[in-house]
């Protein structure tokens, strides 16, 4: 199970890298803010690229604890059941 969820946390952490990069080339242009016309929003790229690269830091570091749970990891480094 818990190789499942540390592939999913890959994808999502993959998912995630697309938009932020695109948000920073936006940003690095000088686009001051995304508008989503279809949802009436309109976003501050800062704010975007700050939000995508916490939730980009979080996945890698929720990927990074489920390793620890790996019973091959375990095997490798001696860790006691």
């Amino acid at each position: 199970m818990s190789q499942v969820l540390l592939v999913l946390l890959y994808l999502l952490a993959a998912a995630i890298l697309i938009p932020l990069i695109g948000a920073l080339g936006f940003w690095l242009k000088g686009a001051d803010s995304i508008a989503l016309p279809g949802l009436g929003i309109i976003i501050a790229t800062p704010l975007l690229v700050a939000a995508l690269a916490v939730a980009e830091v979080g996945a890698v570091f929720c990927a990074a604890y489920c390793v620890r749970h790996l019973p091959a990891v375990r095997m490798l480094f001696g860790g006691d059941d």
